[in-house]
């Protein structure tokens, strides 16, 4: 059975050879360790890379991409991963370094800004002030007032789907047409959501009609993104957008419903036209939006599984066993605080829960940060290779 084959026959919920395997994201420091040499496949590290390479021009960025790209396949060959995805190295427009670790991106069609700096120890490459978090919602306005017109003229601010150099090497590399033993499923994310921030969040509550206009402008480019993805021989669409915390949802259910439920069914159903599953990824507490997120949006997956704000793997299996599930071994906890028998044994408690019946895939609860030792999580990876094989029916 191809790695291709393990992971789709997830999501019909039949058991394969072996339980399916996939991160979607490693952090340099550990996929370093595991390939023996300096690699540069995720985390913030890649995403502060990424951002230098843009300051330094088009160049740099295709050398950038040379690099995390081979580093990344060789990680996913390495580990055996039956699921490949594109790195988070995050887009940017016009890009100044400010100092040595941090830089700043203009958008000039709606002159909003962002600075991010990055933090070596930490590996994180994170937002210290925006233009959002300084003026609030009339940036919003701004920046929604622009995308509206670059769709109005027919722009595409994310660049073309069909073209996109790094999604054609994953293809060429791992797709369908390879030799069976080199195939993995190729999942491309194509998200939705309001952004986790202040300013778009009173937006929701004083100006609906900007989260409205927002919200359509994802969703129109989505479908068509979709459309694209579907002809280029893309496998899942890898979705969703963190929407809750520890506590639960940041907005209510009444707010889900009305701005993200529509227009999330929308997408999954033009995915099942083509013949894809969707799967929505959010860390944190999601029963509070249980019925609307799993069941009414029409989503085939779920994905993250946050053990530390309550999320159990056999409690989704027994309340939602029409959806796939990824992940549930605690990114958090144990692969970062644990001892490798630690981990060995709440991998086998994620593999009895999820393997029976088909439907699980085994993963982190969100990615292999740098936190994360790598003897855990290379133990991860053994107990699935001791034990993936043999957990294939439900006992009593």
């Amino acid at each position: 059975m191809t790695g291709r084959d393990r992971a789709l026959l997830s999501f019909t919920h039949q058991e394969p050879d072996r339980v399916p395997f996939f991160e979607q994201g490693v952090a340099s420091r550990v996929s370093s360790d595991i390939l023996g040499r300096p690699a540069l496949t995720g985390g913030g590290a890649l995403r502060f890379h990424a951002a230098l390479a843009a300051c330094d021009g088009p160049e740099a960025v295709s050398e950038f991409r040379r690099r995390y790209l081979t580093d990344y396949a060789a990680l996913a060959e390495a580990l055996d991963f039956d699921m490949v995805s594109l790195p988070w190295a995050a887009g940017h427009g016009a890009v100044r370094r400010l100092d040595e670790y941090t830089v700043r991106s203009d958008d000039p069609a709606s002159n909003t800004w962002t600075v991010c700096r990055f933090d070596e120890p930490s590996d994180t490459f994170q937002e210290v002030d925006s233009a959002f978090r300084s003026e609030g919602l009339p940036a919003v306005q701004r920046y929604v007032d622009s995308l509206a017109a670059t769709c109005g003229q027919g722009g595409e601010k994310n660049g073309s789907t069909t073209t996109n150099p790094a999604l054609r090497f994953l293809l060429q590399r791992f797709g369908r047409q390879v030799a069976p033993a080199d195939q993995r499923a190729v999942a491309v994310g194509v998200m939705i959501g309001i952004p986790m921030h202040e300013a778009w969040l009173e937006a929701m509550l004083i100006r609906p009609d900007l989260i409205d206009l927002y919200l359509d402008i994802q969703l129109e480019a989505n479908l068509s993104r979709i459309d694209a993805l579907a002809g280029l021989g893309v496998d899942v669409i890898w979705g969703g957008g963190d929407l809750a915390s520890n506590k639960g949802p940041i907005y209510s259910p009444a707010s889900f419903r009305r701005f993200l439920l529509p227009r999330l069914r929308r997408m999954t159903d033009r995915c099942h036209q083509h013949g894809l599953p969707y799967v929505f990824r959010s860390d944190g507490w999601l029963w509070p939006i249980a019925q609307e997120l799993f069941v009414e949006s029409g989503v085939d997956g779920y994905g993250e599984i946050d053990l530390q704000a309550g999320m159990k793997i056999a409690e989704l299996k027994d309340r939602l066993p029409h959806l796939t599930l990824w992940g549930g071994v605690d990114c958090a906890g144990a692969l970062v605080t644990g001892t490798p028998a630690e981990v060995a044994e709440e991998t086998r408690h994620a593999l009895e829960a999820g393997a029976p019946g088909g439907g699980y895939i085994l993963g982190s609860s969100n990615v292999i940060h740098s936190e994360v030792k790598t003897e855990n999580f290379l133990e991860m990876v053994k107990t699935l290779q001791q034990y993936g094989s043999r957990m294939r029916t439900r006992t009593a």
